[in-house]
């Protein structure tokens, strides 16, 4: 594997891959289902994991180098790690937990404010309260504290919220987001949940059976999955098999059954007849009635099947000649009283139509 993240670079056998990222505060999610060697990068990455082949470097500074025999203690590499279980220390209270942190830093020149760390993730009421007291949100945000009191380089974080529920997720992300844009920190971020990775990632990689699948910016990675796995783990809810028809004037022609799209061919040398078509459903935009042609749109003659409430969103699923998913607000779904057996129209705008060569 070679990974470069900002100032990282990380090369291990029999897995490349480069990651560009500006200094500063990014956040590069490592994306991917159980099983898949998430877990098993960060603890490379910070040391505690042993490789065949490695080479680390950090600001610089090679960690890892198995060929030369180098190879720096996890305590010495100045790498923040927030694991899966968050490691907190049930016999000591919130503040000897963060204070363990803070004075294990080896450069003074870097030592992030005691008093700042708590006040960005709004825990000094939590300071005097036993470890075991707190609620899972709260564990979370005084080991995040705890992670930055080392004053790291580079911040692991393991699957942090995977245990909190959608409403605590939801607010446990501004905290996130402030060390993101306060401390400037560059971090690895390991998650296979969708909601985190679009609320928080600028970079993500995929990750499936050990190996990297895609790579590249959140947007590039869901409107353009490189191949039918890695549209299936990031929940592209419509994928249809389709043929294509013709290219001519810049669109493509593409028969699903008895429908026919246009779609905006992402690669000019694509010569593949047979493919996958992938349509997000937040690209799917529905109306009642009639709507004015437009050549950058596809208009289908839908049903609407069934209307699921996903908290402040409803998904829509529709029947047009197959199977179509339509994601809208719960707002939108009430004004336009739409319910199952209603005949919509379903707009997809040529470039939403994604086609991967079957």
């Amino acid at each position: 594997m070679s990974l470069t993240l900002s100032n990282l670079r990380v090369a291990l056998a029999n897995f490349t891959l480069e990651v560009e990222a500006k200094l500063g505060g990014r956040i590069t999610v490592i994306f991917g289902p159980s099983g898949a060697g998430k877990t098993s990068l960060l603890d490379v990455v910070a040391g505690l994991r042993p490789a065949e082949s490695a080479f680390i470097q950090l600001g610089g500074r090679v960690l890892n180098d198995t060929s030369k025999n180098i190879f720096v203690r996890p305590n010495r590499r100045n790498i923040g790690y927030v694991p899966q279980d968050l490691a907190l220390f049930p016999h000591l209270s919130v503040r000897r937990n963060l204070l363990y942190g803070h004075k294990s830093t080896r450069d003074p020149s870097r030592l992030f404010s005691f008093d700042h760390v708590i006040d960005v993730l709004e825990i000094q009421p939590l300071i005097r309260r036993g470890v075991t007291d707190l609620s899972g949100g709260e564990k979370q945000r005084v080991a995040l504290a705890r992670a930055l009191l080392t004053s790291p380089r580079l911040l692991l974080l393991d699957e942090p919220l995977a245990s909190l529920d959608l409403k605590l997720k939801t607010r446990i992300i501004p905290f996130l987001v402030r060390i993101r844009d306060e401390f400037g920190i560059p971090m690895l971020y390991v998650t296979h949940d969708r909601f985190e990775t679009l609320a928080l990632a600028d970079e993500m990689l995929v990750l499936l059976d050990g190996k990297v699948a895609q790579a590249g910016s959140v947007q590039q990675l869901f409107s353009h999955p490189a191949n039918l796995a890695v549209a299936g783990l990031l929940t592209v809810e419509t994928i249809q098999q389709g043929s294509v028809a013709k290219i001519e004037n810049g669109l493509m022609t593409v028969k699903v059954g008895s429908i026919t799209l246009t779609a905006v061919p992402e690669q000019p040398n694509l010569h593949a007849r047979d493919v996958y078509v992938c349509i997000r459903a937040e690209d799917v935009i529905l109306l009642k009635g009639h709507d004015t042609p437009s050549s950058a749109r596809n208009h289908l003659s839908a049903v609407v099947q069934s209307i699921t409430r996903e908290g402040p969103l409803a998904r829509v699923e529709l029947e047009c000649g197959f199977t179509l998913s339509a994601l809208l607000t719960k707002q939108a779904c009430e004004e336009m009283e739409i319910k199952p057996g209603d005949r919509v129209v379903a707009l997809i705008k040529a470039p939403h139509i994604h086609l991967i060569p079957r």
